[in-house]
């Protein structure tokens, strides 16, 4: 089922890249843009994959925070999460390789370290 919601926010984030529905049509290869309005107000919805085209045209790196809630529901465990620690995790999880290995080797958690370790 369609939702408002979602196409809501579909015409909002056009509307702050300055796109026109045509535009965007254009650039997904649409074949008129009647289906954009139609995504816009509520009526359809794109697929999947048509879904993240969209977000990648509009710039939107994290759809959780702009399509719905910006924390999933954890999974019960038994470790508790500072705010800070939430953060850096959360920035973790977005960085590239280099990063990821750069803050793993400052940790000591880095396979070369380990290796080290056990020569």
């Amino acid at each position: 089922m369609a939702s408002k919601e979602l196409g809501g926010k579909l015409r909002e984030l056009r509307d702050s890249k300055g796109f026109t529905q045509q535009q965007v049509a254009d650039e997904l290869g649409l074949k008129n843009k009647s289906t954009l309005g139609s995504w816009e107000i509520g009526k359809s919805e794109p697929d999947a994959f048509t879904f993240l085209k969209l977000c990648k045209l509009y710039g939107v790196d994290n759809i959780l925070g702009v399509f719905g809630d910006e924390t999933p529901t954890p999974k019960k465990t038994d470790m508790h999460l500072t705010d800070q620690e939430r953060e850096i995790i959360l920035r973790y999880r977005k960085s590239d390789t280099i990063d990821k290995q750069i803050v793993l080797r400052a940790l000591g958690m880095d396979e070369k370290g380990d290796n080290e370790k056990m020569a």
